[in-house]
């Protein structure tokens, strides 16, 4: 049997034998019985995609690859859509690969890059979906290859930056001294903190609290100490 790379069946050949060629009058022109013979097909239509899991990226733009490619030779252009079921956590690129009839086997790969944010959502599960193949041959058309699941992995940490925290520098005569609060990432909801002086016959503070948006969080906001 001969291989080739096409999704063509099981194929049925003949083999020929000539008439007879001999000096011996009895046997020569004596026709001889072909020979019908089967070939079966070892191909199948299919989008093997590698790995499906385990891939992480990182809110620091940290990438992950995986690849793509066709298990047998295409009769038409064979093209699969790519896309991140959550763009806020990680894009693809590039977002379609064609496969020619010349280069089916050439296996493409596809970088998978994190998205940060400010929030402290912890690591994040999401999918690279690969849309069912558009092709005119019916053998790949419509076939759904597998998604990859991908974690992008958070680097921020909720907490309060205070500065300074000592040094401050007030008088009796009304002097006063300033500090700064911020948050270190964006919140879910509203975040007060309450402000007040330990002895308020030496120093008071204004505002008596301070609070931040999900819109401002930001924005660090000043402290006076009179």
């Amino acid at each position: 049997g001969a291989d080739d790379f096409v999704v063509d069946g099981d194929m049925a050949y003949t083999i020929q034998t000539a008439d007879a060629s001999s000096t011996d009058t009895d046997y020569s022109g004596v026709a001889v019985a072909d020979v019908t013979a089967t070939n079966s097909d070892d191909d199948t239509a299919s989008v093997a995609v590698a790995p499906t899991a385990g891939l992480v990226t990182t809110e620091t733009l940290g990438q992950a690859q995986f690849t793509i490619v066709l298990t047998s030779e295409p009769a038409a252009p064979v093209t699969i859509g790519i896309s991140s079921s959550d763009s806020t956590e990680g894009t693809v690129s590039p977002t379609s690969v064609t496969f020619e009839t010349t280069d089916w086997s050439a296996a493409v790969t596809v970088t998978v890059t994190g998205v940060n944010d400010e929030v402290d959502d912890g690591d994040i599960l999401y999918n690279v979906l690969t849309a069912k193949a558009v092709s005119a041959d019916t053998d790949y058309s419509g076939l759904d290859p597998a998604d990859v699941s991908v974690t992008n992995m958070d680097n921020d940490v909720a907490g309060i930056t205070v500065n300074p925290t000592s040094g401050l520098s007030t008088g009796e005569a009304g002097g006063t001294d300033t500090f700064t609060v911020a948050l270190n990432t964006a919140p879910t909801a509203n975040v007060t903190v309450g402000l007040s002086s330990s002895n308020t016959a030496e120093g008071t503070v204004s505002p008596g609290s301070v609070t931040f948006t999900p819109e401002t969080w930001s924005v660090a906001q000043t402290v006076m100490v009179t």
